[in-house]
């Protein structure tokens, strides 16, 4: 029996607080590590496990892919042979309604390039006949108005001459009445002129004789006033001497201001016609200003006329563009999914293309490469073609001369099996020929 372990109560009895404290942390530090070592080996073997079920999902996944497709390529095979079956069928019933289209197409070409000439001479007729009238019309005009100005020139030329007589007239009587006026005034200047020297010599006497009188009473007068004057003079000299002093003083004065005041209506003329010239420049500039604020408000209402019309046809466009829009996706999915069965009919014909390329014999293949007709017939419609449509223009290319292969082999078949004919019954007419002169031989040799 091995020896009974000692109770944990008895070693933590052993143990102090600190010990204690340390072998808990310990025992919690293993039991956290032992976890972690759990934790590791779930994840890693979890791991393991997901990698092989993904390695089985794949071989699953490749299977079935691989299978699916297989019947995908067989359902796909079946398509493509009836597709390529059904083209066999309907392709010379396709050309023939395409060229019956062509035709009558080009039936209806004619008859409106017929009518199109037939309304062009008829519209050309029309404006020969309106330029005929309208010619015809003006020369009317012209003749009229020439009549007009000849009938104007002839009367004009009259009513001159007769003015002219008239004026003629006028001025001899005008030269007679002025001439008689003339010799009634000649007589009456000389009929003045003697009055008048017999009133001067009264005059000038009775002048003489008032002067005389006047100088004699003006003489006596003057020498009073004279004497008077002088006293006068005297006592106004007494007594304005200090007058006349402060008049120079104020003359003095009075000039000085004088010659200011000549400076202030110059400064008062120049200020006036600045006024005058900012009161007009004012003017101009309101005149100016109004006509610039209508012509802003005609301006602001076209533009606001010209957003109206912008946002309204802005929304019709948006409207339409939406619209079109719409009507372009729906035509795009179309086009789209019209292409998509387009290119997957056209790879189906190429594969089919390879696969009977790979199956015929390398004598054809070799012709049809080699061959100067064909390149000669490449060359110039290559040219035509575009990028885009080169591989089927080869294709159709191809197409024509395996059928025109086929059709010389027919041809090359069919002389051949009238020569074997021809053989055959040249053989059997020699076979029987010979079978002839075999059965004959015997009985000469005989009677010989």
């Amino acid at each position: 029996m091995p020896p009974k372990r000692k109770g944990k109560a008895s070693k933590f009895a052993r143990m102090s607080e600190e010990e204690r404290a340390r072998y808990m942390q310990h025992r919690a530090e293993l039991e956290l590590e032992a976890k972690r070592r759990k934790q590791q080996l779930i994840a890693i073997f979890s791991k393991s496990k997901l990698k092989h079920e993904e390695a089985f999902a794949r071989l699953n996944t490749a299977k079935i892919n691989e299978q699916w497709r297989i019947i995908l390529r067989q359902i796909k095979c079946k398509e493509l042979y009836e597709d390529v079956k059904y083209l066999w069928n309907n392709f010379d019933r396709m050309m023939n309604n395409k060229d019956k289209i062509i035709q009558l197409l080009h039936v209806e070409i004619e008859m409106t390039d017929i009518d199109h000439r037939r309304l062009q001479e008829a519209h050309i007729g029309i404006i020969d006949k309106i330029i005929e009238l309208y010619t015809q019309k003006l020369r009317d005009l012209c003749d009229n108005y020439t009549h007009k100005v000849h009938k104007i020139k002839t009367e004009e030329i009259t009513e001159l001459y007769k003015l002219k007589v008239h004026m003629e007239n006028a001025c001899e009587e005008i030269k007679c009445i002025t001439a008689n006026e003339r010799r009634e005034l000649e007589v009456l200047l000389t009929r003045t002129k003697s009055q008048n020297a017999i009133n001067i010599c009264n005059i000038i006497s009775l002048r003489e004789d008032m002067i005389s009188e006047l100088v004699n009473k003006i003489s006596v007068e003057m020498e009073s006033l004279w004497k008077q004057f002088n006293e006068i003079i005297l006592e106004y000299n007494r007594t304005t001497e200090n007058k006349r002093k402060q008049y120079e003083f104020l003359k003095d004065q009075d000039n000085a201001h004088f010659a200011e005041l000549i400076q202030y209506p110059k400064l008062s003329i120049q200020l006036h016609n600045t006024i005058d010239t900012m009161k007009n420049d004012i003017e101009n500039l309101l005149e100016k200003r109004k006509f610039s604020i209508t012509e802003l408000k005609y301006q602001m209402q076209l533009m606001k006329d010209k957003t109206l019309l912008i946002k309204k046809k802005f929304r019709s466009d948006q409207i339409s563009e939406s619209t079109q829009l719409k009507k372009l996706s729906v035509v795009c999915n179309n086009s789209v999914k019209d292409l998509e069965k387009i290119s997957e009919k056209s790879s189906t014909l190429l594969s089919l293309m390879k696969l009977c390329s790979e199956l015929e014999p390398l004598s054809v293949s070799i012709k049809m490469y080699v061959s100067c007709d064909t390149d000669s017939l490449e060359e110039p419609t290559m040219h035509c073609v575009s990028k885009s449509f080169k591989k089927l223009e080869k294709f159709w290319m191809r197409y024509n001369h395996v059928k025109v292969e086929n059709i010389s082999m027919q041809e090359e078949c069919n002389k051949l099996s009238m020569e074997n004919k021809r053989l055959r019954y040249m053989l059997r007419n020699y076979l029987i020929s010979i079978s002839r002169i075999e059965t004959t031989l015997p009985i000469t040799s005989i009677g010989i």
